[in-house]
């Protein structure tokens, strides 16, 4: 799917979740006005300049330099609950804070040349596909063994991919990925704050499987990065041993197998299922037992948080070794300097608390 160009105007207006009238009302301005600027028919006078940045809240310079901007090929947005809990506004939202994050980080990039330390190659798969053998070679090409990733986050950062925890403002989308088809651009995952870090893991595993295996919707999409993501985790031949002769009452194994896995205790059963290791009705008997213990939206057991550490890098060669203060580096974002301190510091920083965390894959500027 060819790149497509988007007004920057419009981009901002449905990053906060508002129509052109909406956004009219905040600037001041009628609602025509707005969608002739929106599609470069009207002139973008200093006046309407600053009227649409105060109700943007984003830097007079973003709307003045770049009105228009080149989108991102996101084949679809990736769902992995029901997509009818997500309205068109909200889906609009979510891929439109997408196309800013990427913007933003394009712009803290200038200068500096990420080294990942695993190449990230496509592996595109058709409609009847064998996604399990896309995780095997993947395993195979990034030298992980066939034990349990101990990260999954640091896995995919090795390859160079972004990865972004941001709140996404809905229950229906766990991430959003983006590969653009100019592959000098990097891969991104926009990932949703709070998320369990069983859940988490899985999330970006799926994600990754939409980055090397899909490059337009397709309605076998979803199964095929479920698979994907299961046997990357877990791959069959390691984890059978692991999972044969379950029963359903074995809670406190799988409790274990959790954390050995870094996997929920409902992702193993679906596992187990999937692997032919327990029966259909073995496997709706787990899942009432999941609902009679209140284990579907909140389990026990603990697996290890996983945090990306690329963006803070880059924070931190950007203040301490270009020594940028942080307004300069809000300017790189192309984001205002509280907008900037709200998505990538906190809620509540110091004045240029920039916490370097311990370096990765190098940065070279």
């Amino acid at each position: 799917m060819a790149d497509t160009t988007v007004s920057i105007i419009a981009l901002l207006r449905d990053a906060r979740g508002w129509n052109q009238t909406e956004l009219a009302k905040e600037a001041n301005m009628s609602q025509a006005v707005v969608s002739r600027l929106e599609t470069h028919s009207l002139e973008l006078t200093e006046d309407r300049v600053h009227a649409l940045a105060e109700a943007l809240q984003c830097p007079p310079g973003l709307l003045r330099a770049d009105p228009s901007v080149t989108g991102l090929s996101i084949s679809c947005l990736h769902h992995r609950r029901r997509s009818s809990t997500m309205t068109v506004r909200t889906m609009r939202r979510v891929e439109a804070v997408t196309h800013l994050t990427r913007l933003s980080l394009e712009g803290l990039l200038t200068g500096l040349d990420p080294q990942p330390q695993r190449s990230l190659q496509r592996d595109p798969i058709a409609l009847d596909g064998n996604a399990r053998a896309v995780a095997q070679r993947l395993r195979e090409r990034w030298g992980l063994g066939d034990g349990p990733l101990p990260n999954m986050v640091e896995v995919v950062e090795s390859a160079g991919i972004i990865v972004v925890r941001r709140p996404l403002s809905t229950p229906g989308q766990d991430a959003v990925s983006t590969w653009p088809e100019d592959r000098s651009r990097f891969p991104m995952m926009l990932v949703s704050d709070g998320l369990p870090a069983d859940r988490q893991r899985f999330t970006i595993a799926h994600e990754l499987g939409h980055l090397l295996m899909h490059d337009a919707p397709g309605p076998e999409q979803e199964a095929q990065a479920n698979t994907f993501a299961s046997e990357l985790l877990a791959p069959a031949d390691t984890v059978r041993p692991d999972l044969e002769g379950l029963r359903t009452g074995d809670f406190r194994r799988l409790l274990l197998l959790k954390e050995k896995w870094g996997m929920s205790i409902s992702a193993l059963i679906r596992r187990a299922f999937d692997l032919e290791l327990i029966t259909d009705r073995q496997y709706r008997e787990f899942n009432m037992r999941l609902g009679q213990l209140g284990w579907r939206k909140s389990e026990p057991g603990d697996v290890a948080a996983e945090n990306p550490t690329t963006v803070t890098r880059i924070l931190d060669i950007h203040q301490h070794v270009r020594h940028l203060s942080v307004a300069e580096i809000a300017d790189l974002a192309g984001m205002t300097e509280p907008a900037f301190r709200r998505h990538y510091l906190g809620e509540s920083p110091q004045p240029e608390a920039l916490v370097p965390l311990t370096m990765g894959a190098p940065l070279h500027d």
